[in-house]
């Protein structure tokens, strides 16, 4: 990744001034929680991870990664960034609705944070933070290191909670899909109804004839 968005974006600020990425996983699946992540550098550091070959070379959109240079990647990320993952359940996803559940997701990984970002890049072209000094980036996650850096943060966590979810619960496959919509996942549904981490107001429920209210 030659991040040269980044560059851009950053320009303006003073060397200590702190810049983060934010990025979610988890808004398209039918099950299990949301999840924000977070990473951020003061801007002299993030010009010097720039030039780094892991960054340039490797760091990029983590579902374009193999599950073992997500692995790999992690732990340099928390090394070089100040890091933090959010999550919003699915009964918030249900209750809020997504843009809000996205929201209080993100406060939760940003309140983790050591520092107050100057600006925050977050991931897509909908700004659902209520911070000050946001820039939205379409494709952030592939255009933009910190993006990149929030979007492992975001893919991995999740997925381990979904892994996590599928040896508790059995039958669902939630350890394989991690959630998201499948042949397989709608087969498990139809032989076993719902679980009790589904989100029940999305439109997967009604197509399939599931009855959200057991």
């Amino acid at each position: 990744m030659i991040d040269i968005v980044t560059a851009g974006l950053i320009s303006s600020l003073g060397p200590e001034e702190i810049v983060a990425g934010v990025d979610e996983a988890g808004r398209g699946s039918w099950a299990g929680p949301v999840a924000v992540g977070v990473a951020a550098a003061r801007r002299s550091e993030l010009e010097a991870l720039l030039e780094e070959a892991w960054v340039r070379g490797r760091l990029n959109d983590s579902k374009l990664l193999a599950p073992k240079t997500r692995a790999d990647l992690l732990p340099l990320v928390r090394k070089c960034f100040s890091t933090g993952i959010g999550t919003a359940s699915p009964q918030e996803c249900d209750e809020l609705g997504m843009t809000a559940a996205l929201a209080l997701a993100a406060e939760r990984a940003i309140a983790q944070l050591d520092c107050v970002p100057k600006l925050i890049i977050l991931d897509g072209k909908h700004d659902y933070l209520s911070h000050p000094g946001v820039a939205t980036l379409v494709k952030g996650d592939s255009r933009s290191a910190p993006v990149a850096a929030a979007s492992l943060i975001a893919k991995v966590e999740r997925d381990l909670m979904m892994r996590e979810a599928g040896a508790r619960m059995p039958g669902w496959g939630f350890e394989t899909h991690k959630g998201y919509g499948s042949r397989a996942h709608e087969a498990a549904l139809l032989a076993n109804g719902l679980s009790e981490i589904h989100r029940r107001s999305w439109g997967y429920v009604k197509r399939l004839g599931l009855d959200a209210d057991e």
